[in-house]
């Protein structure tokens, strides 16, 4: 029987360790490849950068509906109308807009499919639609017309109930209804007509705040100036709109116990409809300073506007955004 001498019992050892270490080696450098290569592939499902924006535009010689991110990109022409649409409002989840038509009915559309369903409310004019909080309804303005006579004030719609109440009425026309984050407040647009015998009249929008837990509503600036389209912060800290206090329209911000009012905006040509992104750092708002109505985006910080053109370099004209 052949014996194996103890040295060359050691190098066998020492071999198999060198094989085993050299195998190992590779076995955990082609592993750590592996794992690494998953992970700059992957691509996550696409969200919304900035939010959503819904708005308005004219690129044929309607107004239409359409959805887009909030950086611009995905633009989606949601209507299609013989009708202008107006005023959009995205809901709290982001799945549905509610908006006006020219006809002054009032629709809410699922956005995923595009179907649209008008809001059975009774024979009249409706408009700018205002989501609550939780989704359950919407508050809108209602108009009436007599001769000689224009009034409007808020109704409430609930889904639940598919009925219509009674939200606000004041002496005067109310219009541009904001619901407070919180949904404890209500921003809104209350109109003055002074007439001057032999002179004519003038037509006053003052900025008021009805605080809905308290039933109190309250004048937030004082003056002849007109203010329109509040809306508010995503913090409540702050509600911004146009003005023409500075002459031509343009934008401001005021805390709502109207004690720091800011101007926003010192453009010479007309600046209105704001909206807030998500975030509170930015403002998107309509502007004429280019001879048409173009979408501008302005830093609340540092003042800066810059245009967001969803149809690149095609001239088409937008109002009426929504931030949400």
């Amino acid at each position: 029987m052949m014996r194996i001498s103890s040295r060359l019992w050691k190098l066998i050892l020492l071999l198999a360790v060198a094989l085993l270490t050299l195998a190992l080696y590779f076995y955990w450098r082609g592993r750590s490849r592996i794992s690494r290569e998953p992970i700059t592939e992957t691509r996550l499902a696409p969200k919304p950068h900035k939010g959503l924006i819904a708005f308005v535009a004219n690129p044929k010689g309607n107004w239409e509906l359409f959805l887009m991110n909030g950086d611009g990109t995905q633009l989606s022409q949601l209507t299609e109308s013989e009708l202008d649409e107006r005023s959009p409002a995205i809901s709290p989840n982001g799945e549905q807009i509610a908006y006006s038509t020219s006809d002054g009915a009032l629709w809410i559309m699922t956005t995923a499919t595009k179907t649209a369903i008008q809001i059975p409310l009774p024979a009249g004019r409706y408009g700018y639609p205002a989501w609550l909080n939780d989704g359950s309804g919407i508050v809108y303005t209602a108009y009436r017309f007599n001769p000689g006579n224009e009034d409007a004030d808020f109704f409430v719609y609930s889904f639940a109930d598919q009925t219509q109440r009674m939200f606000l009425t004041q002496t005067g026309p109310q219009d541009y209804p904001a619901l407070s984050p919180d949904g404890s407040a209500l921003a809104y647009v209350s109109s003055l007509a002074t007439v001057l015998p032999g002179v004519g009249s003038k037509i006053t929008q003052q900025l008021w705040i009805a605080f809905l837990r308290e039933s109190r509503p309250v004048q937030v600036l004082v003056g002849s100036e007109s203010d329109a389209r509040p809306t508010w912060s995503p913090d409540g800290k702050w509600i911004a709109f146009s003005s023409g206090r500075s002459g031509t329209p343009n934008l401001w911000m005021v805390k709502p116990d109207g004690q720091e009012s800011v101007q926003l905006t010192k453009g010479s040509a007309a600046a209105t409809n704001p909206t807030w992104s998500p975030d509170g750092q930015e403002i998107a708002y309509i502007s004429a300073e280019s001879g048409r109505m173009q979408l501008m985006i302005l830093d609340v910080k540092t003042r800066e506007s810059h245009a967001l053109s969803p149809f690149g370099s095609q001239t088409v004209e937008v109002r009426d955004p929504h931030w949400r």
